[in-house]
């Protein structure tokens, strides 16, 4: 097996029967920030982002595996969508190996492609060098309350990936 696909497989290790995937123990839609902070200890930064509370480990506090993992949640306290940019380079291959064939290919709108696992709720951005950027893992749609949605015609891109990291390596959403 390519060492990427042991990494990738290590660092997702979910179970399939889920709505949502769930990410390490917290599943978006369902697990609460009580529950994070619970399974990770206190977040390097807590702060606001993307209009939701926002809980980020990184540096000393990045959760084995990651660069820097956000947890985004709601005004009522539950998990909506998790972000993690993984610490380990991620080849499609790997994503492929993980999530199947079966992924909406499309971009960002600074033509990075993304792969789209509707039916579980993951969106997989990669950046120019084609290596994994950040994972997504939100509730699959219909299974969450329903955020505001791209106008018609807009369904061939995909939002910008997740506070991706600035220059030199420090994330960008690290600064809520």
């Amino acid at each position: 097996m390519h060492p990427s696909h042991v990494a990738f497989a290590l660092l997702l290790a979910l179970p399939v029967a889920a709505a949502a995937r769930p990410w390490q123990g917290i599943t978006p839609g369902t697990s609460t920030q009580a529950d994070v902070v619970a399974r990770f200890g206190e977040p390097s930064t807590r702060g606001r982002l993307e209009g939701r509370n926002a809980l980020v480990y990184k540096g000393d506090q990045a959760i084995p595996g990651t660069r820097q993992a956000q947890f985004l949640v709601s005004e009522e306290g539950v998990v909506g969508e998790i972000n993690v940019f993984p610490a380990t380079q991620l080849d499609k291959e790997a994503v492929e190996g993980t999530y199947g064939k079966n992924g909406q290919k499309t971009f960002t709108d600074d033509f990075r492609p993304v792969w789209v696992f509707r039916s579980i709720g993951v969106m997989v951005f990669f950046g120019k060098d084609g290596f994994v950027e950040a994972i997504r893992f939100k509730a699959p749609e219909g299974a969450a309350p329903p955020r505001a949605s791209a106008p018609p015609g807009a369904a061939t891109q995909a939002p910008a990936p997740p506070a991706a990291p600035a220059a030199g390596g420090a994330p960008a959403a690290a600064k809520p």
